[in-house]
């Protein structure tokens, strides 16, 4: 603020009276103890209609002390800061903070500040509030964490206990059921022979219904819990479609594997993605027309946002395929669309192979086949790292 004598005493320049005018705190511009000036904060605190009518009146009769003096020129000592009240034209006196914000020596020009303190004081307690508000919120949310943890592990420990229940009569009676179809207690006849049949393949179902209830009670991602390793996925692919060659010909469907010829290699857990396989392919059994094939195919790519290196697994049926509006639905659990929903299940199984394949750092989608006839589930691994080294 470098301003010569008289203008000084006219008060400030435009540039200042407009910075000022934003203030939310009230401004005054005196000299010799007498205001020249006062911005639209101060006009609005002492309840003024026009900050003219405050112009012109001398500094000591706007303030009164409360016990901490109050601006004087007699007194003035710019290093010192007052409480106390504003004298307004209508109501009672209101509580600010006065501090000098600029003094010329011998000029005689003084640039006040003031401050409404209840606005200041009410501020103070919102933010106290607030932060009150915060911690409580935070106990809260804490409290809910180790609820959920209590509950999660609650709920696993049920679910481990009733599939142990489950699993040992169900190996019994699928034990029997094939001991019965070897006949080697006694012949069959054709019906008695399609009654142990259908008995061993609802033992089969039920199996598998009460692993994907264990398996969506864990936390795949939990640290720890994959046993990662850089080596092809040809070993993998090929013992699942061995594995499951007797329902591919239950079905009277064939598999088809076009394995990339560079056997390119990636970063996964072999026992989890057997598991994703397995579960993918036995989508495709299910659903595909019979006599139809179903196609495992790799090849090298890059994914994601980050565009990470990687190889990709495409399991391909000839079925009905997957609607647009349920391809990303089909991956929570419980959810069945479609010809999934009339065709039993849990829902589970695609949920799994999403959380298993996310824990990996990769992911997982489906979308149509080229011919547009059957779905083409497709998912991305991590490639190794071509130095060795873990990437």
């Amino acid at each position: 603020m470098t301003q010569g004598g008289s203008q000084a005493e006219e008060g400030p320049d435009e540039w200042f009276r407009g910075v000022a005018d934003q203030l939310t705190d009230g401004v005054l511009w005196c000299l010799s103890g007498r205001v020249v000036w006062v911005n639209d904060a101060l006009r609005r605190l002492a309840g003024e209609e026009k900050a003219t009518t405050l112009e012109g009146r001398i500094l000591r009769e706007l303030f009164e002390e409360s016990g901490s003096g109050a601006p004087c020129p007699e007194t003035f000592d710019a290093s010192r800061e007052f409480e106390c009240k504003l004298n307004r034209r209508s109501g009672p006196p209101r509580s600010v903070r006065v501090r000098c914000a600029h003094a010329a020596p011998g000029m005689r020009v003084e640039v006040w500040i003031v401050e409404d303190i209840a606005t200041l004081r009410s501020l103070e307690e919102e933010l106290l509030h607030t932060s009150r508000a915060l911690h409580d919120a935070n106990r809260e949310l804490e409290a809910l964490r180790e609820r959920h943890r209590r509950e999660a592990a609650e709920r696993e420990q049920l679910l481990t206990v009733v599939s142990h229940e489950l699993r040992t009569p169900v190996t019994v009676i699928a034990g029997y059921a094939r001991l019965l179809l070897t006949e080697k207690v006694g012949p069959l006849n054709s019906e008695q022979r399609r009654f142990l049949h259908e008995s061993a393949k609802s033992c089969q179902r039920l199996s598998g219904f009460i692993g994907n209830l264990l398996e969506a009670a864990r936390d795949i991602s939990a640290e720890g819990v994959l046993e990662v390793c850089e080596t092809s996925l040809a070993p993998t692919i090929e013992g699942v479609a061995t594995f499951l060659k007797p329902l591919l010909e239950e079905h009277q469907l064939t598999i088809r594997l076009a394995l990339d010829p560079e056997d390119p290699r990636a970063r996964f857990d072999p026992l989890r993605i057997e598991q994703v396989l397995t579960n993918l392919l036995g989508n495709a059994i299910k659903y595909a027309r019979e006599g139809g094939t179903i196609e495992i195919s790799t090849r090298s790519v890059t994914y994601g946002p980050a565009q990470r290196a990687g190889v990709q697994v495409c399991v391909a049926d000839n079925g009905p395929g997957v609607s647009p509006e349920d391809r990303e639905r089909i991956f929570e659990p419980y959810v069945r669309a479609g010809e999934a929903s009339r065709a039993g299940g849990l829902g589970l199984g695609l949920a799994i192979c999403k959380r298993i394949i996310e824990a990996h750092g990769g992911e997982i989608r489906v979308t149509d086949r080229a011919a547009g006839e059957g779905a083409l589930f497709l998912f991305a691994l991590p490639a190794a790292d071509p130095l060795g080294k873990s990437t």
